[in-house]
């Protein structure tokens, strides 16, 4: 056994060895290749040898599939590492093409044959091991799933073999009958402990010991007080009334965990060493020791994990919203069920190491398991027990109600165990009391851990959190994007741990572990559909990557923005083109790198772009037609971000130029967004393109009375008199016309085209005014009808002439 042992480890060495050699290397020789897998094979070979016997238990199938886990992952690299120089090798045959056909009179240079012939050799020095390589990756596969199906076999044949009942009387009657001879192991394993203490415990070990002893019951208390105090992981008062932040509630549990479960583990395993070292633990004794201490550092473990999830003793440290009687039942219940397994593992250390009877072995298994089941139902019951009232029959309290499906589960389980211990499933009965305590550890870790992740990513990454508000400082990223950011990444980590807990739970059932984490390994380091390799890993970095790249842009377009830009000069405009354009530049780097990082080469991107082109050519060309657009724009600036323009009949102020269109807000606060091609195509009235000056006309008709000039200076007088009028170019007035109903004037003013409609209102109320103050008179609109040959007149005609708002004057 160990010759076999040294021959095994000694493949297992060569296998890692030269595992790590073919990692350093490049191209390693093909016969280094060859070696590796005649060594696989030799090791493949011994496995399913081992496979064969019928008589395997789970320990032994565990360590033939944790042999073949080096084997998968030296094929893998293997195949990894020769594909793409296989690649290679074919891409340049694929060049040279096939050789020609003789008596067809085509001829080739030597070079070419014999770059031909070279490249063929190389590709079989490849290409062949690689196949070996896939042959052995699916033998190791076959294996892998063979061993899993033994370990599911032999899982449940173990868990529902039936024995004897814990009511049946023989049973009892064997043990009354195995007893005594089990009792007096046990008083010699105890006599042989006491022995080996008395000889080898010396003076100093005792005083080592007692010092041990010391410090521990003095540095615990103080690590109590250091803890509560506040000087580890900041200051939080635990006796405050005032209601404290989730985050510090999450705090103060880890705080419980590291003080009732970590330090006394750490003690109890130094302990423990120290018997080791001092010699104190001879034969069979040291795995009863073992048990303990693992027994004593699991209470309280279980101990301090529901102290630090559910508070029992101050409410408002809870993590969740639950009545003080609930929280303190549960965490007694806890760790009453912690300390009847601890107990149980305990007994049955001391009969592994007396080589107990069967019987006795059987009934110690399941009275525990019963205790145990007991115990948790009798802790439900007092914990969720409602109050009727005796008179109206009604539930006065009415607690848990968001926990029914939990509390059934849970009674379902113990009534299980009950019933499988009675009718002698004593083994089923054992491993579900195990799984009970697997749960809840799962439970109140995995608790933690998510209430930890929503405080410290979900919320200190949002835009509200500390973190959040410095990223966004340093990246300029809004607040919306920040908080969707926050609760993605959040989900993300909330939904790992989520599957991890699923697997952990799903694990003992018979569910291969190790075949489960190979699965995830493969699938996160790559897998095959296809032909095409899909490999998580690369893709998470590669969105890393990409995710980087645009905060790198962003940060660098906020210190434009913020830093350098306004020290240029240049206005807003091309402020916005030189921060637009970085950005799409940055978008661009960071594609790139994610896609190179995926895999995506040049050659298969260009491959994909002319797939799409016939795409592009239909359906995409509108979408192409205004992202060229959008980068005329941004290059020819016709129009700039705060530019008052008009398309058609709408006008407003240019608010956004983005990839496909602009966002203009109209003077009615409304959002117009219209495609960036109609800018390029179409007519465009910009007010601000060269400058912002804008040109006021004001028509004035005065009555014929009036004097010219007089009219002529007050307009003048009214422009220049406003604060917005520009007196260069100066205000010109213009007689224009002699009208029907009086003379006609122009004002012609300049001003800043943001002010044009004010300053117009403006300028009217005060010419207005200036009017009245001259006595100048405003005429109203004349009309003049003129009818000939009207029935009933006779000969001649009809002239009416009518001066709007008032009655006509005269008719002729």
């Amino acid at each position: 056994m160990f010759g076999r042992f040294l021959l095994r480890s000694g493949i297992l060495f060569l296998l890692a060895l030269m595992l790590a050699s073919g990692a350093n290397a490049q191209a390693p020789p093909a016969r280094d290749a060859r070696a590796l897998l005649e060594t696989g094979r030799l090791e493949l070979t011994q496995v399913e040898a081992a496979l064969q016997r019928e008589t395997l238990d789970d320990k032994r199938l565990s360590e033939l599939r944790t042999r073949l886990d080096p084997i998968a992952l030296a094929i893998e690299q293997l195949i990894q590492r020769e594909q793409p120089r296989a690649d290679e090798v074919k891409a340049r045959l694929d060049r040279l093409g096939p050789a020609p056909e003789p008596g067809k009179g085509i001829t080739e240079s030597a070079d070419v044959v014999k770059d031909r012939a070279e490249q063929q050799k190389a590709w079989q020095e490849i290409e062949e091991p690689l196949r070996l390589a896939r042959a052995l990756a699916l033998r190791v596969q076959q294996l892998q799933d063979a061993i899993s199906e033994r370990r599911r076999e032999n899982f449940a044949r173990a868990i529902l073999k039936q024995g004897p009942s814990l009511l049946a009387p023989s049973l009892w009657l064997d043990v009354s009958r195995a007893l005594p001879q089990d009792a007096a192991a046990f008083r010699f394993l105890m006599r042989q402990w006491v022995e080996a203490i008395v000889g080898h415990f010396d003076w100093y070990e005792m005083v080592l010991i007692a010092v041990f002893f010391a410090v521990a019951f003095a540095g615990l208390p103080k690590a109590r007080n250091w803890i509560r105090s506040g000087s580890f992981a900041g200051r939080i008062d635990l006796e405050s009334e005032v209601e404290p932040k989730r985050i510090d509630r999450v705090l103060v549990g880890l705080r419980r965990v590291l003080l009732t479960a970590v330090a006394p583990a750490i003690l109890l395993y130094l302990l423990l060493q120290m018997f080791r070292n001092f010699g104190l633990l001879p034969g069979r004794t040291d795995s009863v020791m073992v048990s303990i201490t693992n027994g004593i550092a699991f209470v309280f473990g279980m101990s301090g994990l529901a102290a630090g999830v559910l508070s029992p003793f101050r409410s408002q440290w809870r993590l969740f919203m639950l009545p003080d009687r609930v929280a303190i039942e549960l965490w007694r219940t806890i760790g009453a069920i912690a300390t009847i397994l601890a107990v149980a593992k305990v007994f049955e250390a001391v009969q592994s190491a007396n080589v107990a009877s069967l019987p006795l072995t059987v009934v110690t298994k399941g009275l525990f398991a019963v205790l145990l089941a007991a115990r948790l139902m009798h802790g439900l019951r007092r914990a969720f027990r409602t109050k009727i009232d005796e008179k109206t029959g009604e539930i006065e309290d009415r607690v848990g109600s968001h926990l029914i499906l939990p509390r059934l589960i849970g009674w379902i389980v113990c009534i299980v165990v009950i019933l499988a211990a009675l009718f002698g499933y004593v083994a089923l009965a054992a491993f579900l009391v195990q799984q009970i305590a697997w749960l809840l550890i799962l439970t109140l870790v995995s608790t933690l851990i998510l209430v930890l992740i929503e405080e410290m990513i979900g919320s200190g990454l949002s835009s509200r959190g500390a973190l959040g508000r410095r990223l966004r400082e340093a990246t300029g990223l809004a607040a919306g994007s920040l908080d969707q950011a926050s609760v993605l990444v959040s989900g993300l980590a909330s939904l790992i741990v989520y599957v991890s807990v699923v697997m952990l739970a799903l694990a003992p059932w018979g569910v291969d572990s190790s075949n489960l984490f190979g699965n995830l390994r493969a699938a996160f380091f790559g897998f095959e559909v296809g032909g095409v390799t899909i490999s998580l890993s690369t893709i998470a970095l590669a969105l890393v990557l990409f995710l980087g790249g645009i905060l790198v842009t962003k940060a660098i377009q906020n210190w434009l923005d913020t830093h350098y830009l306004p020290h240029t000069g240049l206005d807003i405009g091309l402020r916005n083109s030189i921060r637009t354009i970085f950005g799409y530049v940055g978008f661009i780097i960071a594609a790139s790198l994610a896609l190179g990082q995926a895999g995506f080469s040049l050659d298969k991107i260009a491959i994909v772009a002319g797939a799409l082109s016939v795409g592009i050519g239909f359906g995409l060309q509108s979408i192409v037609g205004n992202f060229v657009s959008g980068l005329i724009l941004l290059w020819e600036r016709p129009i700039r971000v705060g530019d008052w323009i008009v398309v058609g009949e709408e006008q407003g102020t240019v608010k956004r130029i983005n990839v496909r269109a602009t966002e203009i807000q109209t003077f009615d606060r409304a959002s117009l967004i219209i495609p960036n091609s109609e800018f390029i195509g179409g007519r465009v009235k910009n007010w601000m393109h060269s400058d912002r000056t804008g040109r006021i006309i004001i028509p004035i008709n005065v009555d014929y009375e009036s004097d010219p000039d007089q009219v002529q200076q007050l307009l003048r007088d009214a422009a220049l008199a406003h604060r917005e009028v520009m007196s260069e170019p100066a205000p010109i007035v213009i007689f224009k016309n002699l009208g029907e109903s009086g003379l006609d004037f122009e004002l012609r003013c300049f001003c800043d085209v943001d002010a044009m409609l004010v300053t117009r209102s403006e300028l009217l109320f005060d010419i207005f005014r200036r009017l009245r103050a001259a006595k100048i008179e405003v005429p109203y609109p004349t009309r003049r009808l003129e009818i000939t040959n009207m029935p009933g007149t006779g000969a001649g005609s009809f002239v009416a002439t009518e001066r709007s708002p008032e009655p006509p004057k005269s008719a002729t």
